[in-house]
């Protein structure tokens, strides 16, 4: 077929131009996606950096609070622990890890807050006495330590020879990740100090179980409670107290205590997906239903990049059960679940205060300020620092300016026993 030649010129600056165009959107695209990539890693580096920043300012307060005396420089003191023991935690939060990597670290910013807690109203009056002293200068030690090894993964990080992880990855790369060190770091750190007072961390010894289940029951429970094939399981280790732990490949761990019940499950690989955060909740409802969780509460949920994280209370008739509860995370790529864990309901299911006596909930109401608004209220067996447990109504206000607040009042005495911002 014969084309003129002002035709084809034609056509070669259309298609040229469709080509420039293509190239440009593609172009457009990727740097687009490179800019989201970019922010979410430099908001993972950011927390990272905020963790270690505030691991040095709690070992520079726990250092002060083993020479600490007066009731002035005591409260100052606790100050400063709690302080950072919350920025801690709340930049921990933020970092793209498993629940593994971050766990005895976890466990010790937790105690040394609950530690200073606890101490803040036993010195009111005459500040630290020499076990508090002691006590603050053993914390200090752990403090210090895992201050010195964070900030030398940061070094790494900052040089470029251990790279920062993102569950936003959908193929791994070459090289070291922050993960893979702070696991390392956690199988080294030393055994937790043990403290003696009363605070919801006081180091209790695991019931131990006399005669635990064998290996095979204990690895099919865990086959049978998340759908997977026994074979496919290997032993990773086995604690005194009867508990193992398995592991599955696709970086899935598994723990089941001596009694066979299943304590946890945790993932390691990168989830992308878009699964709607309603269907996540369902299919976690669903899935605790099947297994004989009824009737659960949703306490909070909090959604991050592709894994929805949510926490359900069971219940005891109408009243919910803050220290009997579930974690459970789903992946919104396949809306499986991502993580699990049911050490507080395996630890705090069982008998529960009278709800007998109690003051009628217009009475309690009296307890707040008249600047809140009660949007609503609920019966609740609240958590008392000790480990046990306190009848409450929980109001949900909001305050002047629009911000969510929750004021627990007990249910026996109508005098306020909580604030929870």
């Amino acid at each position: 077929m014969y084309i003129r030649k002002k035709t084809f010129v034609l056509i070669i600056t259309y298609l040229s131009a469709a080509v420039i165009a293509l190239g440009a959107y593609a172009a457009v695209h990727n740097m687009s996606e490179f800019g989201y990539r970019s922010t979410a890693e430099y908001g993972y580096s950011h927390a990272f950096d905020e963790v270690v920043n505030a691991t040095a300012k709690l070992s520079d307060a726990l250092h002060r609070g083993a020479y600490a005396t007066g009731s002035a420089m005591s409260a100052s003191v606790c100050a400063d622990i709690y302080g950072n023991c919350l920025a801690a935690e709340m930049t921990m939060s933020a970092l793209p890890f498993a629940t593994q990597e971050l766990e005895q670290t976890s466990a010790f910013v937790g105690i040394a807050g609950d530690y200073a807690s606890a101490l803040l109203k036993t010195s009111a009056e005459s500040g630290f006495d020499d076990e508090a002293r002691a006590n603050l200068a053993k914390l200090y030690k752990t403090a210090e330590k895992l201050h010195r090894e964070l900030q030398e993964l940061h070094d790494d990080v900052d040089s470029g020879d251990v790279l920062m992880d993102a569950p936003e990855r959908l193929f791994p790369e070459d090289g070291s990740f922050v993960s893979a060190a702070m696991l390392g770091m956690e199988s080294d750190m030393d055994e937790l100090p043990e403290l003696d007072y009363d605070g919801l961390y006081t180091r209790a010894d695991p019931v131990p179980c006399d005669e635990p289940v064998p290996e095979a029951e204990a690895r099919q429970a865990a086959a049978d409670f998340f759908g997977l094939d026994p074979e496919q399981l290997e032993v990773e280790y086995s604690a005194e107290c009867g508990t193992r732990c398995f592991s599955a490949d696709g970086g899935v761990h598994i723990c089941v205590d001596g009694w066979g019940r299943v304590l946890s499950l945790s993932s390691e690989r990168p989830v992308a997906g878009d699964i709607d955060s309603a269907e996540l909740e369902q299919r976690a409802r669903d899935f605790l239903e099947a297994r004989g969780f009824e009737n659960m509460h949703l306490a909070s949920s909090e959604r991050r990049s592709s894994v929805l994280t949510m926490e359900f209370q069971c219940t005891e008739g109408d009243i919910r059960c803050e220290g009997d509860s579930v974690m459970i995370s789903m992946a919104a790529d396949d809306g499986q679940v991502y993580a699990y864990d049911a050490s507080k309901h395996l630890g705090n299911h069982g008998e529960h205060p009278s709800a007998e006596n109690v003051v009628g909930e217009d009475t309690a109401r009296k307890a707040l300020t008249s600047e809140l608004e009660v949007k609503s209220s609920s019966l609740c067996y609240a958590e008392t620092d000790g480990g046990g447990e306190r009848l409450c109504y929980d109001f949900e206000c909001t305050e002047p300016d629009g911000q969510p607040l929750h004021v627990f009042v007990d249910a026996k005495t109508g005098s306020q026993f909580r604030i929870k911002i």
